[in-house]
């Protein structure tokens, strides 16, 4: 079945388009809502068609979701295409307080697939007596008789109407809670980076080993950072001399190591704590193993 309007756009049903008549464009394909949209208000043409109807027929009976956005996007998509096709009168009209309707004095007319000639489409006796002017008319007048209505119950009661109330907008709480929620948000970001940009720049400080000299059998050197600098040549004697004392042995393979740090620090104000460790070297691994004393009365390099 093939419907026309205007003698200007067709509407092939089996295909699903919208196309103009006289074929100089290609016709638009319509999805499967707005198709049974519009062939509904064309079996009713020139009748309203509430939304309630138009919900059932076109998406709820065929289980999908209707709802107002949708019918009203299938409407304006349909009035777009007939306009580009070259109609620019209303061919859906919309009907207040109740849905949509085909426009009464639109010419439409239909054929068969194997019979091109398009026969005219009438109106119902009643709508076609009843010009549409005349519907929106009785509309509107019904409306004012609703509001006068209104007044004359207001009025015979004795009641003015007040105006209504000055009311303080004030944003909801959900609004108020999501606001504290993004500044608690970047206060922790802000806090994180801080404390990360800390500590790199207090743990990162470039270390540096120092050779002090030779304690029996064992090398000596000190790991110290570099803002520490070098120890003094009186630390440094002060240092061979405490590995003498102690007769430390070391193997080939073996060297004492210092460690001075100025991150740990002793509970007596202005000094520094050393530590003094056994290394080990692994060549073929390319790794070295320190280990420090376990207490007190342990030797301190053995």
């Amino acid at each position: 079945m093939k419907y026309r309007f205007n003698d200007r756009v067709l509407f092939d049903v089996d295909a699903g388009t919208l196309g103009p008549s006289d074929f100089s464009d290609d016709p638009i394909s319509l999805s499967n809502p707005t198709k049974r949209l519009l062939l509904l208000l064309i079996n009713h043409y020139g009748e309203p068609i509430s939304r309630e109807v138009i919900f059932k027929k076109v998406w709820d009976d065929y289980g999908m979701i209707s709802s107002n956005n949708n019918l009203n996007q299938c409407v304006s998509k349909l009035r777009r295409v007939i306009k580009v096709m070259g109609i620019d009168d209303e061919v859906i009209v919309t009907v207040p307080k109740l849905g949509f309707m085909l426009h009464q004095e639109i010419l439409l007319e239909s054929t068969q697939e194997d019979n091109e000639t398009f026969t005219r489409l009438h109106l119902p006796l009643m709508l076609a007596e009843t010009p549409y002017t005349e519907m929106e008319t009785t509309l509107a007048m019904e409306e004012i008789v609703e509001i006068d209505d209104e007044a004359e119950a207001e009025k015979d009661a004795g009641q003015e109407k007040e105006p209504p109330p000055v009311e303080t907008v004030t944003p909801p709480a959900s609004k108020k809670r999501s606001r504290w929620g993004i500044i608690a948000a970047l206060a922790g970001v802000v806090f994180v980076l801080g404390v990360g940009i800390t500590m790199y720049t207090t743990n990162s400080v470039a270390r540096q080993e120092v050779f002090l000299g030779k304690a029996g059998s064992c090398k000596v050197f000190m790991s110290t950072s570099t803002t520490a600098g070098i120890p003094s040549p009186s630390l440094n004697k002060d240092l061979l001399a405490y590995v003498e004392q102690k007769k430390a042995e070391c193997l080939a393979n073996e060297y004492l190591m210092v460690v001075r740090s100025n991150q740990v620090r002793s509970y007596i104000s202005g000094i520094h704590r050393m530590f003094f460790v056994r290394c080990t070297i692994l060549r073929e691994h390319k790794i070295e193993f320190c280990s420090g004393m376990e207490s007190d009365n342990s030797p301190l390099l053995q």
